[in-house]
């Protein structure tokens, strides 16, 4: 049988595993789809091993940065991201792919939101928004990134040449926003009670704010935009587009996008818990 494996820490809550299982079943193909634990200290041992079980990877936080250097070719998007989550065979070469700003765009445009809004913000430095802010970026939109540490934001905005603001600068970027992007892993699994904006910056009604966490319900930011009257688009959006960009990568045939949309749904439904 044909396995596919989605690799991270953590991954256990994952709705991707029932998404996959349900779209190959679809389509009638004899596949599987798993989720394995690797840990980022673990990931240069262990890759060799699953290049050689599975027949393609996906790769999720705190992974997508880190397994760069290790494949034997990286696509276009993924190299100028500075991010995979998407790996490839191709006989006995591992290709990386970034499907996550693809997906984060239709993810948009699906939720009937101009995918190029003139000002964005994105929360957040690791392999995610590094996709994001590269698919913003390069669709005309100017990102401005906002992280951890200076250090970290300064370096996302060198890669992709976008702005990086520090945290006081924050509500000022949000006023003057169209878009705000939690790229962060506060809301989700660890986190369920946690934002990424504090409460002190205020949201307006003409901000759509879009969470990355997928998770069971609404994040705490995005309840808290909401209230403000704000647009929201949830992260299982984004999860199934990039999916389905996946799915299509190691089949070569269409993704039932909408078989996948209602397994992630019912995944994180029976979850109870933010995933």
């Amino acid at each position: 049988m044909t396995t596919f494996a989605l690799i991270g820490d953590p991954v256990q809550a994952s709705p991707s595993p029932a998404m996959h299982r349900a779209a190959f079943r679809a389509l009638g193909l004899s596949h599987d789809y798993t989720a394995i634990r690797v840990a980022r200290d673990a990931l240069s041992d262990e890759l060799p091993g699953l290049l050689r079980r599975y027949t393609g990877l996906n790769v999720t936080t705190p992974l997508k940065e880190a397994i760069v250097p290790l494949l034997d070719e990286v696509d276009p998007v993924a190299g100028a991201a500075g991010s995979v989550n998407t790996v490839v065979l191709h006989g006995e070469r591992a290709v990386g792919h970034s499907t996550d700003g693809a997906g984060f765009l239709a993810a948009l445009g699906a939720a009937g939101i101009e995918p190029t809004p003139p000002r964005a913000v994105i929360l957040g430095t690791g392999g995610a928004a590094r996709a994001v802010a590269a698919a913003l970026a390069g669709a005309g939109s100017a990102v401005l990134i906002t992280g951890r540490t200076a250090a970290s934001a300064a370096r996302l905005a060198r890669d992709l040449s976008v702005r990086a603001i520090d945290e006081a600068a924050v509500p000022a970027a949000v006023a003057r926003a169209g878009l705000l992007v939690n790229a962060t892993p506060l809301g989700g699994a660890g986190h369920p009670q946690a934002s990424p904006l504090p409460d002190a910056v205020p949201l307006h009604p003409s901000l759509t704010v879009f969470d990355l966490v997928t998770r069971a319900g609404p994040t705490p930011l995005l309840a808290r935009a909401a209230a403000a009257g704000c647009r929201t688009v949830e992260g299982v959006a984004m999860l199934v587009e990039q999916g389905a960009r996946s799915f299509e990568l190691w089949t070569g045939r269409p993704a039932p996008v909408e078989v996948m949309r209602r397994a992630a749904a019912r995944a994180l439904d029976h979850a109870g818990v933010p995933a």
